[in-house]
Parts: structure tokens; C-alpha cells; sequence
């Protein structure tokens, strides 16, 4: 295990441990601002997926609840099949991103890593059957450090092909990227490599125009990215300027300089390690674990209050692992992939993807299983 890969995990714990219980299944929801993390992390490491280590779960199809509220019943999701849900379900593994058909879970293509490059995540482009991914130098030296941002596009048999870069930027790691529902506009993290400034940036490129918000210190950065209807706003979940990880809501016509001073704060919703936004900005969905109970829940508020609005998973994990959830939306913004991952010293670890329809409160779990999991955690997108 390298070096910069046991700093990742770190985060995904201190993360992890900012989850107040309340927010966890069973007990009621806190709205009090969460705690302050103790420990710095000066900046993400450029390279999430260093030295990845890829690991088989063996996914089993279950019968999964649904819980319609954190007071309510429970809807059971028939297992099997995932119908009514996109296609193909692209998942990042680092050296390549694979393409599994989402109803049967068996594996239909492959894109390989540019050379020298390893993918560190995956998004929807905005529309069926166009995806982004972003991408690092595999070598994990600072001197290395360099961004890179892509397009793809699948097939109707999901044979990807394409790819396209979009961006790139020098001296600083890729820890996210996002689509507007439509495809017009995509938006970008840039962390700097360094600790002094510039420390990074978020931008966004396309129909909604090209502008930057610059990260306030070193220590910001996100590993979420998620846009609105004409990217009128971004959602992303990071560490702000005191210590506080927090959700935000980033406005792209504020015309301020900072992602801090762009954005506000929704302080009701727990620390999301990944959010999704419905397209007319009044859903957040957020993805929340905890090692210190070992649960985890994907979740509805409302992105104004951030009240919640309904518990749409939930699921238990090992005590003490090192745990990390993703949330994202399709194409049109009405149907969810959920992932979530775990591991321990002592145990191999494990990944799940969930197929969630928000509206109707159900929930499928693919049938795939394989290589699904890097040493950051499993990242998909549909």
C-alpha cells in the first residue's frame, strides 16, 4: 500500500467520522452544525487512485427496503431486474473505465487509460449515451502532477469510443467533473499540487459560458461535482476555510471570485462524501457513511432547507472500515446510482450499485460483480 494511497484513505475517514449518529438510521435527524474536523489535510492527493488496488466483490442480488421517510414504512424492490433504468452503467478502475449492462450486470466494453494516465472518476455527459471522466498521471510524484478531463461515448451495444480530452491543466490533480442535464456545459475541479497558492480552481466550460471559482486555501477541494439545468448551479461537498466539511451549493452567475464567496451553505443536510442534484435544483441527494456505526443511507432534502425529505437506502457495514459512497444522476435527472464500498484490515473489500428511482422510493441492486473496487472507492456513473 503506497503512502498516497494511506493519506486517501484518511480523508475517506475523517470524513466518514464527521457523520453525526442522528443522521444514521433509526435515530432522529440532527439540524445543529456538524463538528469541526481536527486534522488538516493539506491538499488531495494528485493521484487518488495510486498504486490501485483491485479487488473482487461478489455481488449477490438481494431484496432490498425502502424506507419512505426516517420515521416511515418500508417498500420492498423486487431483485432481479432493473428495468426502467439507463442501459449500460459505466464504473472507473483506474487503468481503464468498464461497461456492464445495468439488467443483466454482464461486462459489454472496455476503454483503457491513456498512456502514462489512470481514471480517477466517471460522470454522466448529459445525455444517454455521452459520459466525462477525469484522469491523472499514473505516477505517483508531485512532479508528475497534471490534470486531464474527457468525453466519451457509447454505443448502442455500449462499446465505448471517442474519447475525446476537453481540458487539461498543468500542476494541479483532477478530483472531479460533472454534465448539465442536456450536455451543454460540463464542470471541473482542479486541485493544486502544491500548498501555496494558486490552490485550485472550479470551473465550469460550454453554453452557460467559461468561468472559474478559485478554491479559498489549500486545504479545499471536493471529490463532487453536480449541475443543475443550464449549470445555473453546482452542488459539491468539500472542507471550507475553518476546518468544516460542508455541502454547498456553488451559484454560476454570482460573478464572485471563490468557490466560498459563490456559494452558500447547506447546513441541515449531514457531510456528504458525494451529492446529486435533481435538474431543477430543489432535490439534493446525498450519500453519507459512518465507520463509527458502520451504517450508511442515500437520502432526499431539499436544497433549499435542506430538510429531509425522504431516506431512499440504507445499508450496514463492518465497524471500524474505511468506507466511500457515490451518488449520481442519469441523463435526465429522474433515476440514481448509488455505490458504496468497505473495508477492513482484516477483511477483502466490497462494492455494491444501486439502482434508485427517487420519485417512486425504490431500489434495485445490479447484478454486477467483478473488479468493481480501487483503492479510493467505486466510482460509476450512468
Amino acid at each position: 500500500m503506497s503512502a498516497l494511497e494511506d493519506r486517501l484513505r484518511d480523508v475517506y475517514r475523517a470524513v466518514a467520522s464527521t457523520v453525526d449518529p442522528a443522521t444514521i438510521p433509526d435515530l432522529p435527524v440532527n439540524t445543529e452544525p456538524r463538528a469541526a474536523v481536527s486534522r488538516r489535510i493539506r491538499f488531495i492527493t494528485p493521484f487518488a487512485a495510486a498504486a490501485a488496488v483491485t479487488l473482487v466483490a461478489a455481488l449477490t442480488t438481494i431484496s432490498v427496503g425502502i424506507p419512505h421517510g426516517h420515521r416511515g414504512g418500508t417498500a420492498k424492490a423486487s431483485a432481479p431486474a432493473a428495468t426502467g433504468f439507463p442501459a449500460f452503467t459505466v464504473v472507473s478502475q483506474a487503468s481503464s473505465l468498464k461497461v456492464f449492462s445495468t439488467s443483466t450486470g454482464a461486462a459489454v466494453g472496455t476503454l483503457a487509460a491513456p498512456a502514462g494516465q489512470q481514471f480517477e472518476g466517471v460522470a454522466s455527459g448529459g445525455t444517454s449515451q455521452t459520459f466525462l471522466a477525469y484522469a491523472n498521471p499514473a505516477s505517483a510524484s508531485a512532479a508528475a502532477c497534471h490534470a486531464y478531463y474527457y468525453r466519451f461515448q457509447l454505443t448502442a451495444t455500449g462499446t465505448p469510443q471517442g474519447l475525446t480530452l476537453l481540458r487539461s491543466i498543468a500542476g494541479s490533480a483532477a478530483s472531479a467533473i460533472a454534465a448539465s442535464p442536456g450536455g451543454g456545459t460540463y464542470a471541473y475541479s482542479a486541485v493544486g499540487c502544491v500548498t501555496a497558492p494558486p490552490n485550485g480552481v472550479i470551473g465550469i466550460s460550454g453554453q452557460a459560458g467559461n468561468y472559474t471559482w478559485a478554491y479559498n486555501e489549500g486545504d479545499d477541494y471536493t471529490f463532487s461535482l453536480a449541475a443543475t439545468a443550464g449549470a445555473k448551479e453546482l452542488v459539491l461537498s468539500l472542507m471550507d476555510d475553518e476546518d468544516n466539511w460542508a455541502d454547498l451549493l456553488l451559484n454560476t452567475g454570482s460573478g464572485l471570485a471563490t468557490v466560498d464567496a459563490a456559494s452558500r451553505v447547506v447546513p441541515a443536510v449531514p457531510y456528504a462524501q458525494t451529492l446529486a442534484i435533481s435538474p431543477n435544483g430543489a432535490t439534493l441527494y446525498a450519500c453519507v457513511s459512518s465507520f463509527t456505526t458502520g451504517h450508511g443511507q442515500l437520502a432526499a432534502y431539499s436544497a433549499a432547507t435542506g430538510t429531509l425529505i425522504r431516506v431512499l437506502y440504507r445499508w450496514t457495514l463492518a465497524p471500524g472500515g474505511n468506507y466511500f459512497c457515490q451518488v449520481s444522476a442519469d441523463a435526465t435527472g429522474t433515476a440514481l446510482l448509488a455505490s458504496f464500498s468497505s473495508s477492513t484490515p482484516t477483511s477483502q473489500t466490497q462494492a455494491s450499485l444501486i439502482a434508485v428511482n427517487p420519485q417512486a422510493g425504490t431500489a434495485v441492486k445490479l447484478p454486477v460483480s467483478g473488479d468493481l473496487v480501487t483503492a479510493g472507492g467505486v466510482r460509476a456513473a450512468w
